[in-house]
């Protein structure tokens, strides 16, 4: 198995890189690397190529459809040239043979007989004759030509006959993998088929080169998925066995003496006993599909099928699924320019009082073994495990904002002034709204800060190595009064001593070192209540913050919301447990947002190299300044069969800018020319 892991990942790497489609075939040139033709022969044999059952106890399989045909597609939706698109799968494909065959083997005459508009298929059974439990797994590659194949693995291998129609690939260096060279069904006549074992290529080659080649192509471009059923068949009993013991494990090895941590504790591993049992006899597969097209992109689906509704999660499944809906009216306030806005329909909290009762109470034990404070202390400090599940929808929204750059009246910025400039890009601005009276969620928020100033915790932390100046200052205060009565304002103040940001700073005329500068950075959390809503804003700009709850609050305009944005259509209809969008902007602004600051006079000990700068240009300089869309949805299925599934979406212009930033790497290296 592990031999094929490179592989996966080169195929995984193969979609943002190799970007193109599948290269011609190179004919022989002659001379020195000639690929030499195999022994003539009169007449090609008549192989058996009549397709066989599917092996016993498959667990894993993977189809690619078409390499060439996904490559095409992501090139196009990148805008990258085609001819670096085909050098990228030339080069890949070379990169995927030399950790499938010996070194001694010429990857790149191989490669030119790689057949990359055919499918690739990967397979993972279970043996049945292995004393260790080890699977069988082999992957398979199509081939324009058998012969010329023959030919390029001549050159620098030996080919022996194992049965008609398949040669054992044998090499003059060793390969960290077997390899069959093998006639195959299908759409190509030959396929070069690979496994860590021979026994695992000639027990699943058969299958590999004469049945998979000729079934129907799938819907999706990649399609994988593991079976659940096989494992639980052969290992279910044995492991339900083991579970057993877990409660019986824990207590030795995680009990402390404490009479309600421990029980909490034996309660909580046998919870998770009880549910590990209920999955081995629900889990039915993991699917995984991907999808490419020139003009929606990439579409990527991952799936979780059960067979049975005994477990918590598939519990948890069908209440989603009853759930679910279009996006509610709450999230068509959350502010327009928003780079990123999420929602859910709200969560059943009898699904999740148990656990966080059982956590509250082996925190509390924790707490009294340690003889930390007094009672009252200690459920206070438990108190913060007492989470306010939204049971009615709630969102979520996060932005970015450009900040002033860094200014002083002496010419170079403090450290406060440098940070302050690029905190915007960093931090920005973040909102949370719930259909839910706030009265719940401000008891909860001011019992945090409470807990968190609990004199009997910070008189321990020392022993901790937990220096209390380093620990931020977290208090509530006077709320503005654009909030409303309902309100609530958490200040959180982070002191830390920095490096002089001056390389060219003097000592202090005494000889003595100069104290280093302190960055003050103040944080804002502002609740505005509402009598069926609450909204919760944080971030570093307080006015950004207030502007933010103005443009969200009952009553205000909806040509600042996302109800007046346009390309958001496809989540005002459908069924979704959850979902949203989100852009490249919390990386492209981040990242500018921390070069322009470096960048700026006296502001870093040293220059900024020209690459950093020119990668900055590039970022400036996205043609869609990191605003494209990526939506991400989930949709659960209830009934005896439980469903969850997660759909992302990425669309043309996210693509178009990665490969705008993959163009300007590649010039920045030197690969190709502006």
């Amino acid at each position: 198995m592990r031999t094929l892991l490179p592989l996966a990942t080169l195929v995984l790497m193969a979609g943002p890189v190799a970007c193109g489609p599948s290269p011609t075939p190179a004919a022989p040139t002659g001379g020195q690397g000639e690929v030499k033709a195999g022994p003539p022969q009169a007449a090609s044999p008549a192989f058996d190529l009549s397709p066989v059952a599917e092996p016993a106890d498959v667990v894993g399989v993977l189809r690619w459809s078409s390499p060439a045909a996904t490559l095409s597609s992501i090139a196009t939706c990148a805008g990258l040239p085609p001819a670096l698109a085909e050098a990228g799968a030339q080069g890949l494909s070379a990169g995927v043979l030399s950790e499938l065959v010996s070194p001694s083997i010429d990857t790149n005459q191989l490669a030119a007989v790689l057949a990359l508009d055919a499918p690739v298929h990967l397979i993972v059974a279970l043996d049945d004759s292995s004393k260790r439990g080890n699977p069988v797994a082999a992957v398979s590659l199509g081939l324009t030509s058998l012969e010329r194949a023959r030919g390029a693995l001549e050159a620098g291998a030996t080919l022996t006959e194992v049965k008609p129609g398949m040669w054992k690939i044998g090499g003059k260096e060793r390969a960290s993998s077997s390899c069959f060279l093998a006639a195959s069904a299908g759409s190509t006549p030959a396929r070069l088929l690979c496994g860590e074992r021979d026994r695992d290529v000639t027990t699943l080659g058969p299958y590999l080169a004469r049945t998979l080649p000729t079934l129907a192509p799938g819907a999706r471009d990649i399609h994988g998925e593991v079976r659940f059923v096989p494992l639980s068949t052969k290992y279910g009993d044995m492991a339900k066995q083991q579970l057993g013991g877990l409660p019986i494990l824990a207590q030795s090895q995680l009990s402390i003496g404490q009479p309600q941590f421990d029980r909490a504790l034996t309660d909580a591993t046998a919870a998770v006993q009880e549910e590990l049992e209920a999955l081995i006899n629900d889990a039915n597969r993991a699917v995984v599909d991907l999808q490419v097209d020139n003009q929606s992109c990439v579409n990527l689906t991952a799936a979780l099928e059960l067979r049975g509704k005994s477990s918590w999660l598939a519990q948890t499944m069908a209440d989603g699924a009853n759930r679910a809906g279009p996006a509610p009216a709450l999230y068509w306030r959350v502010p327009k320019d928003s780079h990123g806005a999420f929602f859910d329909q709200g969560y059943d909290p009898a699904h999740y009082g148990g656990i966080l009762k059982t956590l509250r109470a082996m925190l509390e034990g924790w707490l009294e073994k340690e003889k930390i404070g007094k009672p009252a202390d200690r459920k206070a400090l438990a108190d913060v495990l007492s989470l306010p599940i939204n049971q009615a929808p709630g969102v979520s929204a996060h932005g970015y904002f450009d900040a002033p750059p860094a200014a002083a009246k002496a010419g170079k910025p403090s450290p406060n002034q440098v940070f302050d400039s690029m905190m915007g890009g960093l931090v920005g601005w973040n909102l949370f709204g719930f259909e839910e009276a706030p009265d719940t969620h401000i008891k909860y928020l001011k019992n945090v800060v409470t807990a968190y100033n609990t004199p009997a915790l910070r008189k321990r932390l020392p022993e901790l190595d937990i220096d209390l100046k380093d620990l931020p200052t977290v208090k509530t205060v006077q709320a503005p009064k654009e909030l409303g009565t309902k309100s609530l304002a958490v200040e959180i103040q982070i002191t830390n001593e920095l490096p002089s940001l001056d390389a060219d700073a003097e000592p202090a005329p005494s000889g003595k070192a100069k104290p280093k500068p302190k960055m003050t950075v103040t944080l804002h959390l502002f609740l505005m209540g509402e009598e069926k809503t609450t909204w919760i804003a944080f971030g570093h700009d307080k006015r950004e913050l207030l502007r933010r709850l103005a443009m969200v609050k009952a009553g205000a305009p909806d040509t600042e919301t996302l109800a007046s944005r346009p390309g958001l259509e496809k989540l005002k209809t459908g069924k979704f447990v959850s979902g949203g969008f989100s852009t490249l902007a919390p990386i492209t602004r981040t990242l500018q947002s921390v070069l322009a600051t470096m960048d700026s006079p006296g502001a870093a000990p040293v220059v900024l190299p020209p690459e950093a700068r020119r990668f900055g240009e590039a970022l400036a300089k996205l043609p869609h300044k990191g605003e494209g869309l990526m939506f991400l949805t989930t949709h659960d299925q209830g009934g005896a069969a439980p469903r969850a599934e997660l759909s992302i979406n990425v669309s043309k212009p996210v693509i178009e800018d990665i490969g705008a930033l993959l163009a300007a790497g590649l010039q920045m290296a030197g690969i190709t020319k502006p």
